[in-house]
């Protein structure tokens, strides 16, 4: 499928909203309980569905340069020329303070390593190629602001990876210009090895670095199920997930 083609099939796709994220969706909800254990604060509804406050993580060394607050970089496509399989997320964004409904005007911000290893915006990053300096650059980075039903959405290539870290993807929530979350995502293990031995990807090979034993998610079983995103699709057409946010505000 040609990437145009795979963009306008995610379009439709989002346009659905609740249909592809089940996580939080609330028919006829007139109450909720809401329970905490340590850090991670829960709410059920009257029909039986539950999200948690997302878990927080480390921002990591290779966030906007320049500073947060200056990113231009409102736009829904970021792959800016970089090559890979595709992958459109949908994130949706609640408050578990409010019934698990959903937050519009959020601003999602999201950043990844790009099919090697590197990230952009950053000189003197060792890895595959060599080091390499890609300052100036703003590849697979950029922010959007949830809809009117909750739903950020982006179009990217599947990260590659570098030594250390699981394969994985960064993002913070910001309400009213507040910083509300900071984290990151990961994927099925048998994906990203086949992504990675995929024509694009083969030079560097399968990622050694294991979920479960990687210094973010490997801290608590709990939190990695809760930041693994699902996919659907295949290298050919690329693929498809949705993630949901809940943040307590």
């Amino acid at each position: 499928m040609e990437r145009k083609n795979f963009l306008k099939t995610f379009a439709i796709m989002a346009a659905a909203g609740p249909l592809i994220i089940d996580g939080c969706k609330k028919d006829g909800v007139t109450k909720s309980t809401t329970s905490t254990t340590g850090t991670t604060t829960s709410t059920t509804s009257t029909n039986g569905s539950t999200c948690i406050v997302s878990p927080t993580e480390t921002e990591g060394p290779f966030p906007y340069p320049g500073g947060k607050a200056n990113n231009p970089l409102k736009r829904t496509d970021v792959t800016d020329s970089q090559t890979g399989v595709p992958l459109a997320i949908t994130f949706l964004v609640v408050n578990v303070n409010d019934n698990c409904n959903v937050v519009t005007n959020a601003r999602v911000d999201i950043w990844h390593c790009n099919k090697d290893g590197y990230y952009s915006g950053y000189a003197n990053q060792p890895g595959i190629l060599g080091t390499q300096t890609y300052v100036g650059k703003t590849w697979l980075r950029g922010y959007q602001v949830s809809d009117a039903t909750g739903l950020a959405n982006f179009s990217t290539i599947y990260p590659g990876w570098y030594t250390g870290r699981a394969t994985h993807i960064h993002f913070e929530v910001y309400v009213n210009n507040v910083l509300k979350k900071t984290s990151q995502l990961t994927f099925s293990e048998t994906i990203s090895d086949a992504v990675h031995q995929s024509s694009l990807y083969a030079a560097h090979g399968i990622n050694t670095t294991r979920n479960a034993s990687d210094s973010v998610f490997g801290d608590s079983a709990t939190d990695l199920a809760n930041e693994t995103m699902s996919l659907a699709g295949n290298i050919a057409d690329g693929y498809t997930g949705s993630f949901t946010i809940g943040i307590a505000i």
